[in-house]
């Protein structure tokens, strides 16, 4: 494979899309629910660059349930599931539901220590709050999707071994251009997002390649050199 897409909801795209997507990327495809969750392990099964990311996203909380929770704990079990995502917690979009967040991301937690799962984070203005509960539940593995938070806390981020994964917003987003500059590439994976739309901007996988360009313009590298080693990040977050 020759890109790696660290955060994709891959699951909203159509079969033939998806089929486009997977012909040179390695994609961990991330859920926001128990119903999508089971469409991405479906997906899975059917095509062999995917890594399943199970799991219920901040967003999706009011709807969801505890036990929806306890399901998607079988499911890891049975079909050995290696990562949770999307999960995590939002104060910024869902701050109503922020007590609620946390008594499922307790859950997640837990999961990931129990079962030794990596953790595909969303944590929008809760940055320094997800990264102590990481560490304080003994977290070996997470990637930090599509961060915007504190310069200064990237340094805690990567010497407690969890990545930065960068985004194509950093076309039209500083804060994330800021952060590419600052994260020492061997804590850098490449993510889409997709199919999310930012201020006009499509997200999907196959805009990565421009996302490794700049990454190697920035760091001033050359570009099959970080693409080796972004695909070695990758790796090591979602080993299995």
């Amino acid at each position: 494979m020759v890109y790696v897409d660290a955060h994709c909801h891959l699951y909203e795209f159509n079969e033939h899309e998806i089929k486009s997507f997977l012909k040179n990327t390695l994609v961990a495809a991330v859920s926001d629910d128990l119903e999508s969750s089971m469409i991405t392990i479906r997906l899975s099964k059917k095509y062999k660059n995917i890594i399943p990311c199970i799991g219920i996203h901040p967003w999706e909380i009011s709807n969801a349930s505890l036990n929806d929770v306890l399901e998607l704990e079988k499911v890891i079990i049975k079909y050995g599931i290696k990562c949770l995502g999307e999960v995590g917690l939002d104060r910024k979009f869902v701050p109503e539901t922020i007590d609620r967040q946390r008594m499922f991301f307790n859950e997640f937690l837990r999961m990931a220590r129990e079962y030794n799962l990596s953790m595909n984070i969303h944590s929008v203005n809760t940055w320094r709050e997800v990264y102590e509960l990481l560490v304080k539940n003994d977290v070996e593995k997470a990637v930090f999707h599509w961060y915007t938070g504190p310069l200064d806390l990237i340094d805690e981020i990567v010497n407690a071994g969890y990545y930065i994964s960068i985004n194509p917003a950093y076309r039209i987003q500083e804060k994330h251009r800021m952060v590419v500059e600052y994260v020492d590439l061997d804590y850098i994976v490449t993510e889409s997002d997709g199919p999310y739309e930012y201020k006009g901007l499509k997200l999907n996988p196959l805009m990565i390649d421009e996302t490794l360009k700049y990454i190697a313009h920035v760091k001033d590298l050359n570009l099959n050199l970080v693409k080796r080693i972004v695909r070695r990040n990758f790796e090591k977050v979602f080993s299995t």
